[in-house]
């Protein structure tokens, strides 16, 4: 099936279309500018809207309208762009839970010599969790009014050496993550997720043949609490990784990347021990046919906690089929599994969690996606009342200039 095309790599997220097919060619303007708007209407038949057990789940059905517009300008070696997106979703079974989401996304791509290269980009967004998705989980996300709202920042910035099959190419790049929360501050303490994480990384390339590249790639993070208290100061401190691997390109057809090595999560607190884990990334794609592709992704990564523990140590693996059966109509099944290890649990807090689905899309047009999907996700978890079912069911449309 077709693949979004912006003509801009800088102006990802600015048109969010999801699994859908749409192919936007915008409006021309002068100077090399583009306009691309678009705007998707979704409605959701959810069994289990609050994620819980099955004696306490309640269904809802949910409205959304995610209109989006971004601006891309293409001058030549500089490459610029600005997008906006937002969302409006409406509960049926308790209008407490309708939201409002914002994303904000400039930035910008300077190719200064012909082996060095500048990309610049920001987003600013105003964003919320789900009840029961966020820091009220099982029961409590029924006690808790609204959703957890938060702000967003994100600032990026990647200066890249080198050039096509050049023998080494290596990318140093800088990343700012701020999050804030902005309601449920006393009944759900959502102020101690509130933290800044500034990353450091250096990934390099090492040609290898023409296919085929040695990867090392090596970051260290900071990780900082905004609130001062002993749940905050257990979780402060720093995130080193490094990874070795390959990048592969086989026949055309099987392509992707396999990295191995160690990630090391280190408290500022001495009452809280440093934690080793062995990390990986790996993806792989393979196209039998042109219309058939099948992708496998594979990784660990750390993740702030939620609610408890110091950390959270995730292991998240999926696979997914996408078919194009004809010019008109694809259809994607995918299935995957996260584990996740609540490090410096009281409980030693387990989570398995198995998503699988199917999504079927009409495509009568390069600007317009009709889609259904149905997916199931279950949680198996070694705390208490925390394990559920949910079955989705989505029918919408996408319309992209």
């Amino acid at each position: 099936m077709k693949s979004v095309k912006i003509p801009l790599s800088v102006a990802v997220m600015a048109i969010s279309v999801g699994a859908n097919a749409v192919e936007p060619q915008g409006v021309q303007l002068d100077s090399g500018i583009t306009l691309l708007p678009s705007v998707e209407l979704s409605v959701e038949d959810n069994d289990n809207v609050y994620l819980q057990p099955e004696e306490t789940q309640e269904s809802s059905t949910i409205t959304r309208l995610s209109p989006a517009i971004a601006v891309a300008a293409d001058l030549g070696q500089t490459q610029l762009a600005l997008g906006f997106a937002a969302e409006k979703g409406v509960y049926s079974a308790d209008k407490d839970d309708n939201y409002t989401d914002t994303r904000i996304n400039v930035g910008a791509d300077f190719e200064m010599t012909s082996r060095h290269a500048l990309a610049l980009s920001a987003q600013v967004n105003s964003l919320h969790d789900a009840r029961g998705a966020g820091t009220t989980e099982g029961s409590a996300a029924l006690e808790i009014k609204d959703p957890d709202e938060y702000d967003e920042n994100i600032w990026d910035a990647a200066f890249t050496y080198g050039s096509a099959n050049a023998l080494l190419n290596m990318t140093f790049g800088l990343n700012r993550y701020e999050k804030e929360y902005q309601n449920n501050l006393n009944v759900a303490a959502t102020d101690n997720r509130d933290h800044v994480k500034t990353t450091l990384s250096v990934d390099t390339a090492i040609y290898v043949s023409d296919r085929s590249n040695f990867l090392i790639d090596l970051s260290t993070a900071d990780i900082d609490y905004n609130e001062d208290n002993i749940i905050t100061e257990g979780r402060e401190g720093s995130l080193t990784k490094a990874l070795v691997g390959m990048s592969y390109d086989l026949t055309g057809k099987l392509s992707g990347s396999a990295k191995i090595g160690a990630a090391q999560r280190n408290f500022d607190s001495n009452d809280v021990d440093s934690d080793t884990a062995l990390s990986w990334e790996v993806q792989g794609t393979w196209t039998p046919r042109t219309y058939s592709t099948i992708t496998v992704f594979t990784s660990q990564s750390s993740n702030e906690a939620s609610s408890v523990g110091n950390y959270i140590d995730t292991k998240y693996s999926m696979v997914s089929w996408e078919h194009d059966f004809s010019e008109f109509f694809a259809l994607t099944a995918d299935v995957s599994l996260a584990s996740d290890t609540y490090y410096n649990e009281a409980n030693d807090r387990e989570d398995d969690t198995l998503s699988y689905g199917l999504t079927g899309t009409y495509s009568p047009t390069t600007s317009l996606d009709v889609y259904g999907s149905l997916k199931q996700a279950e949680r198996d978890s070694s705390e208490a009342g925390l394990d559920y079912d949910q079955q989705v069911v989505t029918l919408g449309v996408v319309l992209a200039i």
